[in-house]
């Protein structure tokens, strides 16, 4: 099997949304390919151990005092970001349309996408006159397709998209930007508090060609590889991750 490896030594990356199985993944490979990452998550404690490589900021993306408070303390780092990712999203009410409340469609929709938006209007400043910069934000396969109950997700991920290519124009050609639209991806996101799952696995299985759901750790992958030098004629695309499941 031919494994590609990608060196973003001596770069800065900032990755909002750390202490998602994703974001936990990605932050291990940037590490290892010798990037310096600054992890952002509304809790407290990082779920990854902090290094001379790693630092962790409590911020809510939400909160623009939060993200500026963030931004001085990077500033004492380093003067220039190479990437950001965007990884925020959640859904917590599985209810229609016609019986999600305002408030309900707001909470998702905000920290699903506004956090993107948010993380991008402070962090870009960061990122001018950086090596070949880029931005990677995380959308979903339900962006695509209309699935029952989770209609605020699958809205603010479809708005990343847009987004994102709008980013990419406007950015162009000092910084790129790009989207990954992964499938079911084993982490915490598809478990329920009982710890069963929020769909059949197997069944979902059954449905994908290559028959595996997608690990944290190949999410990452496409992400660094979207960061990496190796992506530097990228830019403005969604990068399907789903085992074929869906074909684009």
């Amino acid at each position: 099997m031919i494994k590609a490896k990608y060196e973003i030594e001596k770069v800065f990356i900032i990755i909002v949304g750390a202490n998602s199985g994703i974001g936990q993944a990605l932050i291990k490979q940037l590490v290892e390919a010798k990037a310096s990452v600054f992890g952002i998550d509304i809790q407290k404690e990082t779920r990854t151990t902090t290094s001379k490589t790693y630092q962790y900021f409590t911020a809510n993306p939400l909160d623009k005092d939060d993200l500026v408070k963030v931004i001085q303390n990077i500033e004492e780092e380093t003067a220039q970001i190479n990437g950001l990712v965007n990884l925020s999203g959640t859904i917590t009410q599985f209810k229609t349309i016609a019986n999600i409340s305002f408030e309900e469609w707001n909470e998702t929709y905000d920290i699903s996408f506004k956090s993107c938006f948010n993380a991008c209007k402070a962090f870009i400043p960061l990122m001018n006159n950086s090596s070949n910069p880029s931005i990677v934000n995380m959308s979903s396969g339900l962006a695509f397709i209309g699935q029952k109950n989770y209609g605020p997700y699958s809205a603010a991920k479809a708005a990343v998209i847009s987004f994102s290519k709008t980013l990419a124009a406007e950015l162009a050609p000092e910084i790129r930007v790009n989207t990954v639209a992964p499938g079911a991806v084993d982490t915490n996101f598809i478990y329920k508090e009982d710890g069963s799952t929020r769909f059949d696995k197997e069944v979902y299985k059954g449905l994908v060609p290559l028959g595996t759901m997608a690990k944290a750790e190949e999410i990452g992958s496409v992400i660094l590889f979207l960061l990496s030098d190796g992506a530097s004629h990228i830019t403005g695309q969604c990068i399907h991750v789903n085992g074929g499941a869906g074909m684009h």
